[in-house]
């Protein structure tokens, strides 16, 4: 398998249906070959439905389903176990990130393990994007990674993503998986997509008790980095 698409999908029967339908076909064209994995993550509308509509004229879709709701951790870290794919791509069901970001970081993949999609400008709510912009400056700075939009899709090297064993339970799994590659001084690059306003759907944003778990684990991190001496 040349391509896989995983894509995490919480309560977004609006426009889950297009992102598929998108990816298949811009994966049958760039790559030749691609599977779609969809984990629909407990959704309490019409999702399912909306998934199961796509699916049914299209054989590269595979569908996961969680029960209760897991969480994106959990969710995507199902994802990308059940990826068979040579390179491994991540959107999200929202339809904020465009397919045609998977061309061009598909363009961009040769001699790389991860390449990320920087986001400019990036349409979200102030409020979001200064919680960004503050967790991934502190995270650049700390471990002087090459990347800016850490939280971003990504195109994973197949072997690359399936050799990372990450322990972190909470939002900081991706960045974790970064690190852990930038540190094996693996090739890293990011490049440029656009993005979009949501157009349907809530924001799945940050809670309380979902950023305390990800300091908790980035503060653990930076510990462990201590008693090793790495800082």
């Amino acid at each position: 398998m040349k391509l896989s698409v995983v894509v995490p999908a919480y309560n977004e029967e609006t426009t889950v249906g297009g992102v598929l339908r998108a990816h298949v076909d811009m994966g049958r064209r760039i790559a030749g070959e691609v599977e779609v994995i969809v984990c629909d993550d407990g959704s309490t509308d019409g999702t399912p439905g909306a998934i199961a509509n796509a699916a049914a004229d299209l054989p590269e879709v595979r569908i996961l389903r969680n029960a209760p709701n897991a969480g994106i951790p959990a969710t995507m870290k199902r994802l990308y176990s059940e990826a068979r794919g040579e390179w491994v791509f991540f959107t999200p069901a929202d339809g904020q990130v465009p397919v045609t970001a998977l061309e061009t970081m598909w363009n961009a993949r040769e001699g790389q393990a991860l390449i990320v999609g920087g986001r400019v400008p990036r349409k979200d709510p102030l409020t979001r994007l200064l919680i960004a912009e503050l967790y991934s400056a502190g995270l650049r700075f700390i471990f002087r990674l090459p990347v800016r939009d850490i939280d971003s899709v990504k195109l994973y090297h197949g072997d690359d993503l399936r050799s990372l064993t990450i322990t972190s339970r909470s939002n900081f799994f991706e960045a974790e998986m970064l690190i852990t590659l930038v540190r094996r001084h693996r090739p890293v690059r990011e490049v440029t997509i656009e993005h979009r306003p949501r157009v349907a759907g809530v924001p799945k944003g940050v809670t309380l008790a979902s950023a305390a778990l990800a300091i908790g684990e980035l503060v653990r991190f930076m510990l462990s980095d201590f008693l090793r001496g790495r800082r």
